[in-house]
């Protein structure tokens, strides 16, 4: 999530002392049109400043804002006015839960069961931009998109937010009176200035802790929650054929995704034949780790509702049709064959969910989803031969998870997945046990988890992960130390994620943090010191060690910078660049430092900037890095961003990956001795048509290229000897570990929501991706030589629309009969 949003969420939901909003009861039917015209609202309601959050912490607001509630039994509605000249409100639009600092914006924080964990942000622009998100705990998922209504009217002394909140869009308690934390935010773009109803202390990251209260709701009853949301699409996709070509391939699907409130509290959210087409491009590179690359999830119903599942870190949803395990994806392979052609997805024949908190505070989530086998090709290392090969079966995944909350914000969490595959596939399961308790006051924390993980084959293997944190997490001194333990059988990922096991870890750290600083200029600053040991668990070895010092400031003019450097304190041994167990390599020792600067986002024209540099001791191992990332607002309609990254390693030494068949032979561990140069430009253009309407636009390019000097051998003690004679070259003279990858995507992005919760989708997807070893290309004609090759295109339009059973049974009860 965005950080800006996290950050707006955290100092506009906190307190310092309890203030009371009372709601008024209404019969008259309020329309949402910013006029505040209905006899409900008040006529002269009383302003007040809302207190600083930023740039003079605790201070009053330089613009005052009134708050009014009224409630039928249908929905909340607040009439929010916010003083201000109307030259000066922002007029900059924005798509949908950006949370963009040029915008000026009201928000309001719900937390229904009033226990300080759990809430629902809705936020405003003055352009009429919503924004929403479901929070629970630190986590703020603005990935949902809830069905309320609201308007904008730009009047002569400020502007007018009206907004109207269905029940049907919360949870909530089924009492007599309602018992409900309130808070709201306001911020206003040209003074970049950030402030809440209830004072806000910055010093704590807890979101939900401090709040006011709204009273006099009473008498309210959660609605029918049912929900229908049916779609159709249409696709016109290029495919390459094995002989270069390209066909187009037409389709049509219908689907349908449906959200059912069991009762007040929980809900049952059913994907049916689900399509996940539109999805964006994930951001490729060139993979030499021993580990999987982890990517984000962007597919909606995997994003929406999925606070409970992710609470234990166990649960990486990608894991579902898009990236088995590559333990699952080996298993037909001989020991003389490799994969090609291996699907990037497969059809999710249903997935559903069932999540809410009761009033007791126990939260429940059950996940369940089948997914379809995949095909790919293996191709065998001896004669080149080729046969079809199951790499995923039919499998079932479910999750299971209750988490309790407790006092003091404190809580506690079980979760249980599962993985069932068909055939002889196997089987696995995972529990983890989290706690996070904080002390009366919040000032200091300790928190953990213990998981057992287990694979159920002809034999089952367990594996264990155990961490435990204690800290000081309140005033301007803070600190902790932490320990994580995972033992050499512990494997989470038929349905996690984790980069490597076998470790154990301990960390200790310290940070000085002044949010007023004496200085004029600044606003606030901090510096922080941490120091990790690792390692092996099973043996019982050192792996590495790293001390760092890092230090950020923000100025009054919003101009922020940091540096951060340190090092290893002595040579390391990694287990697992061998890529075979029971060897090692020993790493130089290093240091490292780094800088960055960014300028204030509520300029036209902004920009980031930032640069590294790594240098491994006694040996010529060397890394240089910068970036540059200028932001440009043409108008309050379209905003561009472009990205330079570049990456450079000289005589960096890993391990030797073939990408073709060298002609000369070798017995041992090979590692070679390269040079790497990575550049990464992207290009992203916002138009937003209206605060409904958009498109959007991202394009990027990743190159990477590979160029080795010279191949050693690995010896049992770690280190390297020269392999005289070896070159690398295949039987046609070239190289069978040079690699120059690329990658150029596009996605263009055409959306009109033309009623809440209804939008017509139009998308433009273009993509190359090749390899080559034409490392010494230029990069700017090895650019065009990769478009050349062919780009795939798709084309697709996708019509969802909202029913809510709801509404349709009242419009039907207003019917003349």
């Amino acid at each position: 999530m965005h950080l800006g949003l996290l950050f707006f969420l955290f100092i506009c939901f906190q307190g310092f002392s309890q203030k009371q909003l009372e709601a008024k009861f209404t019969s008259e039917k309020i329309t949402i049109d910013g006029l505040l015209n209905e006899t409900s609202w008040s006529a002269q309601p009383a302003l007040e400043p809302f207190i600083q959050i930023k740039p003079e912490p605790g201070q009053a607001s330089k613009s005052k804002t009134s708050v009014q509630l009224c409630y039928d039994q249908d929905a909340l509605y607040f009439a929010i006015f916010c003083e201000d000249h109307p030259d000066s409100i922002s007029k900059v639009l924005s798509l949908r839960d950006d949370y963009n600092p040029n915008c000026d914006i009201i928000g309001i924080f719900l937390d229904t069961y009033n226990d300080n964990q759990n809430g629902f942000y809705f936020g405003l622009t003055s352009r009429g931009v919503q924004l929403d998100a479901k929070i629970v705990g630190n986590d703020y998922n603005d990935k949902l998109n809830l069905v309320w209504h609201s308007a904008v009217e730009i009047v002569s002394n400020g502007w007018i937010a009206e907004i109207r909140i269905p029940y049907s869009a919360l949870r909530f308690p089924q009492k007599e009176v309602q018992d409900w934390g309130v808070n709201f935010g306001r911020q206003i773009a040209r003074n970049r200035e950030e402030a809440a109803w209830v004072a806000v202390n910055p010093d704590l990251e807890n979101m939900l802790l401090e709040s006011g209260d709204i009273t006099n709701v009473r008498n309210i009853t959660p609605p029918l929650r049912l929900a229908l949301i049916p779609y159709v699409s249409a696709y016109a996709d290029e495919v390459r054929q094995e002989d270069g070509s390209k066909d187009l391939l037409r389709s049509f699907n219908g689907g349908m995704d449906v959200k059912y409130g069991l009762n007040e509290a929980f809900t049952l959210d059913l994907t049916l034949v689900p399509d996940f087409g539109q999805v964006v491009f994930d951001q490729q590179v060139l993979n030499l780790t021993p580990f999987e690359v982890q990517f984000n999830e962007n597919r909606q119903f995997f994003t929406e509702g999925m606070e409970l599942f992710n609470k234990s870190g166990i649960f990486y949803s990608r894991r579902i049709g898009i990236q088995a395990p590559n333990k699952v994806t080996q298993t037909m392979l001989t020991p003389n064959e490799y994969l090609e052609n291996v699907p990037g997805s497969s059809q999710l024949y249903n997935a559903s969910k069932i999540s809410g908190r009761n009033s007791k505070g126990l939260g429940i989530g059950v996940f369940n989803a089948v997914n379809a086998e995949q095909i790919a090709t293996a191709v065998s290392t001896i004669d080149g031969s080729k046969r079809e090969v199951l790499v995923s079966p039919l499998t079932n995944y479910n999750v299971l998870v209750f988490d309790q909350n407790l006092k003091n914000n404190s809580s506690v969490t079980f979760t249980n997945t599962n993985a069932w595959r068909a055939g002889s596939f196997y089987d696995a399961n995972v529990s983890a046990f989290n706690f996070n308790l904080n002390s009366k006051d919040n000032n200091y924390n300790i928190n953990g988890k213990g998981i057992l993980s287990a694979q159920l084959d002809q034999q089952t293997t367990l594996g264990h992960n155990l961490n435990l944190n204690l800290q000081k997490q309140r005033g301007s001194l803070i600190g902790g130390v932490g320990y994580l333990e995972e033992s050499d059988t512990y494997d989470p990922n038929d349905l996690g994620f984790n980069y490597n096991n076998n470790r154990r870890v301990f960390e200790a750290s310290m940070a000085y943090r002044d949010f007023t600083p004496k200085w004029d200029r600044l606003m606030k600053w901090s510096i922080n010191a941490n120091v990790t040991q690792s390692y092996l668990y099973e043996p019982n070895a050192f792996s590495s060690n790293m001390a760092t010092l890092n230090f950020f400031t923000v100025s009054k003019k919003f101009n922020a910078c940091g540096f951060n450097g340190g090092g290893s304190l002595q040579e390391g041994k990694d287990f697992f660049e061998p890529r075979t167990w029971g060897k090692v390599f020993t790493t130089p020792q290093f240091v490292f430092l780094n800088s960055w600067f960014s300028s204030n986002y509520q300029r036209k024209f902004a920009i980031d900037l930032g640069g590294s540099i790594t240098e491994y001791l006694a040996h010529p191992w060397k890394q240089y890095a910068y970036n540059l990332n200028p932001r440009i607002r043409l108008s309050d309609a379209i905003f561009l961003m472009y990205s330079f990254e570049k990456e450079v390693q000289f005589n960096s030494i890993g391990y030797a990956i073939p990408f073709a068949t060298a002609a000369q032979s070798y017995n041992g561990i090979l590692f070679g001795q390269r040079d790497r140069n990575t550049t990464i430009q992207a290009f992203s253009f916002d138009y937003i048509v209206t605060n409904r309407m958009s498109l959007s636009m991202r394009l990027r390019h990743y190159r990477s290229t590979l160029t080795y000097q010279h191949f050693s051998l690995l010896q049992d003690d770690g280190s390297l000897v020269l392999l005289e004679g070896f070159n690398g070259l295949t039987t046609d003279g070239t190289s069978a570990y040079d690699i120059n990858y690329n990658a150029f995507t596009i996605d263009f992005v055409y959306r009109w929501v033309f009623m809440p919760g209804s939008e017509l989708n139009i998308v433009w997807k273009n993509s190359v991706f090749a390899s080559n070893d034409q490392v010494n290309t230029a990069y700017w004609q090895d650019l065009s030589y990769t478009l050349q090759t062919g780009a795939l295109n798709s084309f697709s339009m996708k019509l969802i629309y909202w029913l809510d059973a709801q509404q349709l049974k009242k419009d039907r009860q207003a019917l003349p009969r």
